[in-house]
Parts: structure tokens; C-alpha cells; sequence
């Protein structure tokens, strides 16, 4: 650290971050929560049973989020190119190892390391991005977000049209392959800033482990979190199976899963803004009553009309709280020194002088 601001800051080379970070996102996001579109062909390609096939999605899942936690660690210490470069690789022998492999342990074992590899990604993303930025920081990263909404919107239809055409092992090469691509060419660009960026952040060590474990806010947003997030996984991993046991036809409940998405990108956008005006408090319990209005009708829903309002207010509900839950954490990976007050621009300095209205 020399002391200087990296004048890079707010340029065009954290918008290219922002910008690469959209698409990764919007593929390894959309790849693993759109499961729910592709998940009867992958059970009829492996004759896997229902509970098989939602054990795919829960091993992908955790080891989605396990990974994020152990790659946040892992990136603080090591040079973020070759931490990228080999998320990338492991996701092309995932997709192709779905494309050799006829065991059910064989499918656990590229769906795992599509997860661990996604989530590494992803960590990294929502890492770096804040790193890019001073003054447009908040802006940034919202942008970069959407690509979760963006994903969930994008691909049920892209798996539509492929699974329309082809098979399983065909469409996940078309999908998983772009996204092995995406990530490898990321690595190409992808660095820290060489100046001290603005912000406050400690290392994640034994102390703060220790101090957390006994922390009671602490566990309960832990909980909360676990809580928040069942829903969703259960609409990822089975909300076209759900529909078309009403009798909504496949094809219009696979796409209409893309609603909660294009509902999120908006919602990513303007639920901060949203937060900061009225707190995060009632911005939490706002986003989850509303939510909830939308998922208690979804069993009894027989028609399209009524699914699409209970979708659309699920979606606009768990955009809010999701938003809340944004751990500060993600402004970078390791210790990082704030910038003196003089060297912070203008909106920034006037940013840490403002109170944030929280729970």
C-alpha cells in the first residue's frame, strides 16, 4: 500500500467488473436456481426418483454457499486470476463429467462441483466489484446484482427452447459451457485496485468467530437467514413440478418462474434506496409479509392469471429482505485500509457522515 487512491476508482475499468460480474452471475445463479425447469429431465435421463433428484439440488446448493464462505477466506490470501481460472476449469469437467457419467453418484459429483465452483464465482464478484468503487460504490453493486434476477428471468425460457430440442446432457453443455467461458474470461481482467479503497473491513479470524458464536443479533440473523431462504430453495428446486399438479401446462409454468426474476432486477435496484428511507426494520418485515401473501395461495393456484400475481408478489416481497440481509462483508475480501477523509470524494464523505437507520 503506497497511501495514494487508486485513480482507477469509479472508472471505466470498475464498470468493465461490474459488467463481467453481471453476466457470471447471471449464468452460475440462473444455472443452479432455475433447477426446477430442468430437474424432470435430468431425473428421466438418470432415472433418479423425486427424492434423488432434490438431493441434486440440495448438494448443489450447499455447496454453493459452503464454497462462497471457504473462497472468501481463500481470496483474501491469494492472487484472484488464478482463483477465477480454476473455478472456471472446474466448472467445463462438471458439465463434462454430466456428459460421460450414468451413476447417480456421478451426477452428485458434477452437480457438487458446479456448485463449488459457482460459488467461489460468485464470492469473488461480490467482492471485488466494491473495491471498484468510492463514490458509485452503492450504484455498483446494485447493478451487478441484478444478474441473479436477470438469470432466473433469462434462462427458464433458454432451458425451454433447449430441452424442447435437445436432451439434458445437451442443454447443460450449451448452459454450463457458457458459463465455464464467462468465468475464464473474467480471469483474464480481473484485479484488485492497487491503492487503499474506502471503507472498513477486518479479517474473518478466530476472534471474530469467537465474538460472533455468542453474538444473540449475531445468531438470529443467521437464523433468519436460513429461515428467509427455505422458501425459495423449495420454488427453485420445485415450483414446476408444484404447477403442473394443478394443471398449469409445463411449458408456461417453467417461464412463469422467470417472473420472480424480472420482478427481483427492479426490486435489487430500488429496494436500497427504499431501505434507507423508511429502515431496514420495516423493509424486512414488509418484503417477508408480502412474500408470504404470495406463496400461501401458490398450492391451491389452477390457472395462469392467479399464478402470476402470486409470483410477482412473492418475488417483490423477498427482494426487500434479501436486499436487507446484503452482509457488509461483501464490500471486499480481507483487511482493507480506509481512506483519510481527504481523500474521499465528495458524496462519499457526506455518505459516512449520514447516519443508517437499521434494526
Amino acid at each position: 500500500m503506497n497511501g495514494t487512491r487508486d485513480p482507477k476508482l469509479d472508472s471505466l475499468t470498475g464498470w468493465l467488473v461490474v459488467a463481467t460480474g453481471v453476466v457470471v452471475l447471471l449464468l452460475v445463479w440462473g444455472t443452479i436456481f432455475t433447477f426446477t425447469d430442468y430437474s424432470e429431465a435430468l431425473s428421466t435421463a438418470f432415472g433418479l426418483s423425486e427424492l434423488r433428484t432434490s438431493t441434486v439440488f440440495s448438494i448443489t446448493t450447499a455447496a454453493f454457499y459452503v464454497a462462497g464462505g471457504v473462497a472468501g477466506v481463500l481470496a483474501a490470501r491469494a492472487a484472484l486470476r488464478p482463483v477465477v481460472a480454476a473455478a472456471g476449469a472446474a466448472i467445463a469437467a462438471a458439465v463434462g463429467l454430466l456428459q460421460v457419467t450414468t451413476s447417480y453418484p456421478g451426477v452428485l459429483l458434477a452437480f457438487g462441483t458446479f456448485g463449488t465452483a459457482g460459488g467461489t464465482a460468485f464470492v469473488v464478484v461480490i467482492s471485488l466489484v466494491p473495491q471498484w468503487f468510492d463514490e458509485y460504490e452503492g450504484r455498483a453493486v446494485g447493478i451487478t446484482f441484478t444478474g441473479n434476477g436477470l438469470g432466473i428471468s433469462v434462462l427458464p425460457p433458454v432451458w425451454v427452447w433447449l430441452l424442447g430440442r435437445t436432451r439434458i446432457r445437451g442443454a447443460f453443455a450449451v448452459i454450463g459451457g457458457a458459463t465455464a467461458l464467462s468465468i475464464l474470461g473474467t480471469a483474464t481482467i480481473y484485479r484488485r485496485p492497487s491503492g487503499p479503497v474506502g471503507g472498513r473491513a477486518s479479517a474473518v479470524g478466530t476472534d471474530w468467530i469467537r465474538a460472533n458464536f455468542f453474538d444473540t443479533r449475531f445468531l438470529a440473523a443467521v437464523a433468519g437467514f436460513s429461515l428467509l431462504w427455505t422458501w425459495y430453495f423449495v420454488l427453485s428446486a420445485d415450483l414446476v413440478g408444484i404447477l403442473t399438479g394443478n394443471g398449469i401446462p409445463r411449458a408456461v409454468a417453467a417461464t412463469a418462474f422467470g417472473i420472480v426474476g424480472g420482478v427481483s432486477v427492479v426490486g435489487r435496484l430500488v429496494s436500497g434506496e427504499f431501505a434507507d428511507r423508511v429502515g431496514l426494520c420495516a423493509t424486512l418485515t414488509g418484503g417477508v409479509v408480502v412474500a408470504a401473501a404470495g406463496l400461501v395461495g401458490l398450492p391451491w393456484i389452477g390457472s395462469s392469471l392467479p399464478m402470476y400475481a402470486c409470483l410477482w408478489r412473492s418475488a417483490r416481497g423477498s427482494r426487500r429482505w434479501r436486499r436487507c440481509f446484503r452482509p457488509s462483508s461483501s464490500r471486499g475480501s480481507g483487511p482493507r485500509t480506509p481512506l483519510r477523509s481527504s481523500e474521499r470524494s465528495p458524496s462519499a464523505r457526506r455518505r459516512a457522515r449520514s447516519p443508517r437507520r437499521s434494526c
